[in-house]
């Protein structure tokens, strides 16, 4: 994440001579993600998806850009007790909490008073799950890292404002504890990312 950021400050303390090119701008985002890892979020959270909710900055250089962004998934459930692929909930609440940090290139085309664009990079995924009475040896707080593609297209509203609605795909191997209570592990699920749906609003031009 540190890295990211640095990338990010280089972009805009660029030589004075391009400046005239480049231009920054602020997002926010909300949406919905539909996790990789469906059967263990479905069994401790009822459901493999939920909203989520972010915001970042944007350096273009057009038709170029780069954009360090984050968003949340928070969602309590309870946790579970599994056995022959039937699961079995327990009266422990159980709290788990997504943040993905992401870099990502990408390109911009035009078309149609449309401003369609692409692009793709990596994420540090951090994920938290907390229960009612554990210590904090059995929660779970780690960081993993990932990579995502996205695609969508934007229309200027105002000559300072913008929307956009762009989805991405993302993958974070290796994900979740080797503990014999984990979930993810019963069901033989490694992979932290999923597919995500959201709109955004841009500021600046």
């Amino acid at each position: 994440m540190r890295r990211a950021a640095l990338v990010l400050a280089l972009l805009v303390l660029v030589p004075a001579s391009s400046q005239a090119q480049l231009s920054t701008r602020v997002f926010a985002d909300a949406g919905v993600t539909v996790f990789s890892a469906t059967q263990s979020f479905r069994a401790i959270l009822g459901k493999p998806s939920g909203a989520v909710f972010g915001g970042g900055v944007e350096v273009d250089q057009r038709p170029w850009f780069v954009t360090l962004g984050a968003r949340r998934f928070h969602r309590s459930g309870h946790r579970v007790f599994v056995f022959n692929n039937e699961v079995f909930p327990l009266n422990v609440k159980d709290s788990i909490t997504v943040t993905p940090v992401e870099l990502t290139f990408g390109y911009r085309f035009r078309w149609r008073g449309f401003v369609p664009y692409a692009g793709g990079g990596i994420g540090w995924h951090r994920f938290e799950e907390t229960s009612d009475h554990a210590t904090d040896e059995e929660n779970v707080n780690k960081t993993y890292t990932g990579y995502q593609v996205v695609g969508g297209a934007e229309r200027r509203i105002r000559p300072w404002l913008a929307a956009a609605l762009d989805a991405e795909w993302s993958a974070v191997p290796n994900a979740f504890g080797d503990a014999a209570t984990s979930v993810a592990k019963i069901y033989h699920e490694r992979d932290l990312g999923g597919f995500t749906l959201r709109a955004r609003i841009v500021v600046g031009r």
